[in-house]
């Protein structure tokens, strides 16, 4: 959290290289989210995963995000979560402060999860697909692979960083 300035500078040369200006607009933030969903990359070695350059780069795009929403609504802010380890949050920097948060839930976004998930999802629509095979629990066979197509969305949405922002209004 403390190098998120120089991330995000570093986000805004990447992009500005490709003809796309860093901004915070829902026109320049879906010009970020086109930029992203053309140029992800998976990696060849490691089907269903991203090139690790990439990872680099969705944490720089979930910074970004995690700022607009913060300065769109100043009520919100990045908190590291620490409230229940079996959270899927749990020591993850997250967007906190909703009006709507439960403190017993302690309802947050974990914007850099949703990034990277939308990276394997793209890549995976692409045919780059994990091949995970088949695990035994307590004497019953399950397919990983199957239960994983079966999970997998069949379409891309196209403004997903501007519906996440959406989200937030919403909730904010």
């Amino acid at each position: 959290m403390e190098t998120r300035s120089a991330r995000i500078e570093s986000l805004g040369r990447l992009v500005e290289g490709n003809g796309v200006m860093l901004a915070t607009d829902d026109a320049a933030i879906q010009r970020l989210n086109d930029w992203f969903l053309a140029s992800v990359e998976a990696d060849p070695e490691r089907p269903g995963f991203l090139l690790p350059a990439w990872y680099s780069v969705t944490h720089d795009v979930a910074l970004f995000l995690g700022e607009v929403m913060i300065e769109r609504h100043p009520t919100l802010r990045w908190e590291f979560f620490v409230w229940g380890k079996t959270n899927v949050a749990y020591q993850r920097h997250v967007i906190m402060g909703f009006s709507t948060e439960d403190p017993k839930l302690r309802t947050n976004i974990d914007i850099d999860r949703l990034v990277a998930t939308y990276g394997h999802q793209l890549v995976e629509s692409r045919g780059s697909v994990a091949s995970l095979g088949k695990v035994e629990i307590r004497g019953t066979t399950i397919d990983i692979d199957a239960v994983a197509a079966s999970h997998r969305s069949t379409g891309i949405d196209s403004d997903r960083f501007v519906q996440w922002l959406s989200r937030v209004t919403e909730r904010a």
